[in-house]
C-alpha cells in the first residue's frame, strides 16, 4: 500500500468517526503496518467494521484475521513454540502446584487427597 492510500483510509476513518483525528504521525505510523496490505483489502475491512462499531478502529481492527492462524498446532509446531520457553525454577514449580492443590482440595499428605 502507497503512503497517500493510508492517508486516504485514515481520511476515511475519519469521516465516519468525528472524534478520529488525523495527523502526519499516526498516518506515518499506520502506513508502516499497512504498507504489507493492499489498499482494496484494507478499505474492504473498513467498511465491515464500520457497519459493526460506533468506535472508530485500531490498526488491528483493519488487518484481515485471516492472516491469524485459527489452527491447533500440531505436536512438532508445539514442540518448536515451547522449545524457546525457559522452564520455572523448582521453587515457583512446587508454589504452583501447591496452588492447584488447594484450589483442587487435594491434601499432598494422603495418597487420594481425602482424610
Amino acid at each position: 500500500m502507497m503512503k497517500r492510500e493510508t492517508f486516504e483510509l485514515v481520511k476515511r476513518i475519519a469521516i465516519f468517526y468525528d472524534q478520529f483525528e488525523v495527523n502526519q504521525e499516526k498516518v506515518n505510523l499506520w502506513h508502516e503496518v499497512f504498507k504489507g496490505y493492499t489498499f482494496d483489502e484494507i478499505q474492504g475491512n473498513l467498511l465491515a467494521f464500520v457497519k459493526a462499531s460506533s468506535f472508530p478502529p485500531k490498526v488491528s481492527d483493519l488487518i484481515s484475521k485471516s492472516t491469524i492462524s485459527k489452527t491447533i498446532p500440531n505436536a512438532e509446531e508445539t514442540m518448536k513454540r515451547t522449545s524457546r520457553l525457559k522452564p520455572g525454577s523448582e521453587i515457583v514449580v512446587q508454589r504452583e502446584l501447591a496452588k492447584m492443590r488447594a484450589i483442587l482440595g487435594i491434601d499432598k499428605g494422603t495418597k487420594d487427597g481425602r482424610d
